[in-house]
């Protein structure tokens, strides 16, 4: 049996950055960074490496089609706020 073939069966709908790659005309690299800024949701499935092999649903993939790449409005980023400065403890290392 082909590799791609079996690779493809048992994840189902499950999709590589390669492939996404392919479909987007990109390349691999530039979907990982899109992974990275929160525009594609994917799930980190190698748990044990270092680096992380990300999985794209075809849900996840479709959305992103349909927006246009737009950040996702259900996970905004949170911003903090600057406290206001707190007593100087050391004032003789400035």
């Amino acid at each position: 049996m082909d590799r791609n073939k079996e690779t493809s069966e048992n994840n189902g709908n499950l999709l590589t950055p390669a492939e996404v790659a392919e479909k987007l005309r990109v390349t691999p690299e530039q979907v990982r960074c899109l992974i990275r800024k929160g525009r594609i949701s994917a799930t980190n499935v190698g748990t044990g490496s270092k680096r992380p092999l990300y999985r794209i649903t075809q849900k996840a993939f479709d959305d992103f089609k349909i927006h246009g790449g737009q950040p996702r409005q259900s996970n905004p980023k949170k911003r903090f706020t600057r406290l206001p400065p707190g007593l100087d403890f050391f004032p003789h290392l400035k």
